[in-house]
């Protein structure tokens, strides 16, 4: 979901830029940084999500001129290791597309606000709703958290990617047509797939890997 930085007029880019700066600096002072420093397992898991992260970013799938898709795997950083982390992550791994010419810098305050921001945020969301108002159940969290959180996540990257390039004025240089609204839902379900079968593999595996999956509270037995 990288926007060319040409669809962007210099008001769009410092109006981003200044928006996904302040989600960026609010990661950052918010973030769980006294326990995260002191797990040197989970700073390895970290990095390594990152790692995988600019693979597949780095992969996409054209849809039409100015449009592309990919998938972002954001719902899976941000349930492992908070959104703070999954923002901050996001940045360094578009920073290395940067750095690599595969992604602007200057239309890098929009990329992070799709592709991180705003999946992250409807992740994390929706999880503690979810964790507030439903019974604290295995089935719930990967059904209604992992899968559907996804797939919420991705059509919302989705169309705010499509609301900057509105707002830019560029949706008709980008040729947005029926069939980008066609594909999404269809790509988030497989947004939703991928991080289901890793989420699944890491509770059952690595529980203490993953941040916002307690075992202790989600497989307790319950008498009677």
């Amino acid at each position: 979901m990288l926007i060319e930085a040409e669809l962007l007029g210099s008001v769009a880019r410092i109006a981003t830029g200044a928006i996904a700066g302040a989600a960026l600096a609010i990661a950052a002072i918010s973030a769980p940084w006294r326990v995260w420093l002191s797990d040197r397992e989970r700073q390895w898991v970290w990095l390594g999500s990152l790692a995988m992260l600019v693979g597949l970013w780095s992969m996409k799938a054209g849809i039409t001129p100015g449009l592309s898709l990919r998938f972002l795997m954001v719902s899976t950083l941000t349930l492992m290791h908070g959104w703070q982390l999954a923002v901050i992550g996001s940045a360094m791994a578009l920073a290395v597309l940067g750095y690599a010419g595969q992604a602007d810098w200057a239309s890098f305050g929009a990329d992070l606000l799709c592709m991180a921001v705003v999946p992250a945020a409807a992740t994390a969301w929706l999880h503690e709703f979810v964790h507030s108002r439903l019974p604290h159940n295995y089935f719930v969290y990967f059904f209604v958290t992992v899968f559907v959180g996804s797939a919420l996540a991705y059509n919302l990257a989705g169309l705010a990617r499509v609301g900057i390039l509105s707002a830019a004025g560029s949706l008709d240089a980008a040729q947005v047509g029926p069939e980008y609204f066609a594909v999404l839902p269809l790509m988030s379900f497989g947004e939703a797939f991928v991080n289901g079968m890793i989420m699944a593999m890491m509770v059952v595996y690595r529980p203490q890997w993953v941040m916002s999956f307690d075992d202790r509270l989600y497989l307790r037995r319950r008498d009677g």
